[in-house]
């Protein structure tokens, strides 16, 4: 029996996985909003949020007298830096703190990746929203400014000039990433042809698997539309490129053992590091690679956090894995295209439709927002291309802003009106 602690928020998959296993004592330090991932009569500490080291520390000073916990799983953006805490305070196998830091706090991370030598765009810390004036006055304009700790890409704002930056720094919609409670970093604005993320296992200091994929476009301008994402080949330039610098970046985190979701782009000046983190992608990732290579991501961070074997033989391949987010508007839903009709698509090998009739968002929309996920299977780029755009045609989502409001309808090929 493995006594463990899971730190989570909204990363349900991993609290399934972990409760259906016979050989495992589970407690659970989470926040009130994702309790119910938990079964009746679960060990369950709720913390206001898993941010407060102290209240984590604290809970788990609570949790050791009844279970003396030898693991710490953290799959979540935000409780990466909470598992790291609480293995360098405990003494505990697996990342420590200053690990875990440098792949959840951005500002460390580029430090780290900088002094490295690794490629990263020109960055600068910022006590407050307004300094990132000074900031383009050494980095140049235009910018982003970005809260250092935190996933998604609601609070990665573009500011184009200082007309602009003080136009936001009074606007109502740049309010929270002003007065939330984490540093600030201003970071050159640089031109994105392309955008790739490479999915890890590290084993013992050793990449042992890394399949590079490519986003249909760069994230931050999909956002609020369609996002996904195919797999190269591992022969691709672009795939031996950024397969090359994830294996720098690990070193430079110092990560020996996990999975690793890592995005670059590629710019006119050749590939960049953009972040890192030291959990699975988002998004329909997990599914794409698991399809593509058999490797399950999620199994195998579970894995690696609790000490345990893990497998990632494959064989090379030559075609693409697409991963399809459906766009999920601002809104409640009155009517939506069904997995099924989705999986009659050609290629197509997985569909998943999440979001229902009555559903309801208030936004605001980030990276993390969608309605469901689709898998397809293509030959070539070209039709990847193709394929991508049947999805867009067949699939539809209709929401109201309101009971009386119009209705709008959004198609998955623009995922805008």
């Amino acid at each position: 029996m493995k006594n463990v602690l899971l730190i989570n928020s909204s990363r349900e998959i991993a609290a399934r996985m972990l409760q259906s296993r016979d050989d495992i004592r589970l407690s659970v330090i989470t926040m009130p909003e994702y309790a119910g991932y938990y079964a009746d009569g679960a060990d369950v500490e709720v913390v206001d949020t898993i941010e407060d080291l102290t209240q984590v520390r604290l809970a788990a000073l609570r949790i050791r007298e009844r279970n003396p916990f030898r693991y710490v799983v953290s799959p979540s953006e935000w409780s990466i830096q909470a598992g790291g805490y609480i293995r360098s305070y405990f003494g505990l196998p697996g990342a420590g703190y200053e690990v875990a830091n440098a792949f959840s706090n951005k500002y460390v991370m580029k430090q780290r990746l900088s002094a490295a030598g690794l490629p990263v765009a020109r960055f600068r810390l910022i006590d407050r929203f307004a300094d990132a004036q000074a900031a383009a006055e050494e980095i140049g304009w235009p910018l982003v400014v970005k809260r250092s700790c935190g996933g998604g890409s609601e609070y990665v704002l573009p500011v184009h000039d200082a007309d602009h930056l003080r136009l936001l720094a009074h606007d109502d919609s740049t309010e929270p990433i002003r007065t939330a409670p984490y540093p600030l970093m201003a970071e050159e604005l640089v031109d994105i042809e392309a955008e790739f993320h490479c999915d890890g296992v590290v084993r013992d200091g050793r990449v042992r698997f890394a399949p590079v994929s490519r986003y249909f476009e760069p994230v931050l301008r999909s956002v609020g539309g369609v996002i996904g994402s195919y797999t190269l080949p591992d022969a691709h330039p672009d795939s031996l490129a950024v397969a090359a610098l994830h294996e720098r970046v690990v070193a430079a985190l110092g990560l020996t053992d996990g999975v690793t979701h890592l995005e670059v782009f590629k710019t006119p000046h050749g590939h960049l590091v953009g972040e890192v983190a030291c959990r699975p992608g988002g998004g329909g990732i997990a599914d794409q690679v698991k399809h593509q290579y058999g490797v399950d991501l999620w199994h195998t961070f579970l894995s690696t956090s609790l000490g345990e074997a893990v497998y990632t033989d494959t064989l090379p391949r030559t075609d693409h894995m697409i991963q399809y987010m459906l766009p999920r508007p601002v809104g409640t839903v009155t009517a939506i295209t069904p997995a099924q009709e989705l999986l009659a698509a050609p290629g197509a090998v997985y569909a998943k439709v999440g979001t229902k009739v009555g559903d309801r968002m208030d936004g605001p929309v980030d990276s993390s927002v969608y309605a469901g996920v689709v898998l397809l299977r293509a030959a070539t780029e070209a039709q990847v291309r193709e394929r991508v755009a049947d999805i867009g045609r067949r699939f539809r989502i209709e929401v109201a802003e309101s009971a009386a409001g119009p209705v709008r309808t959004v198609a998955g090929s623009a995922g805008k009106d």
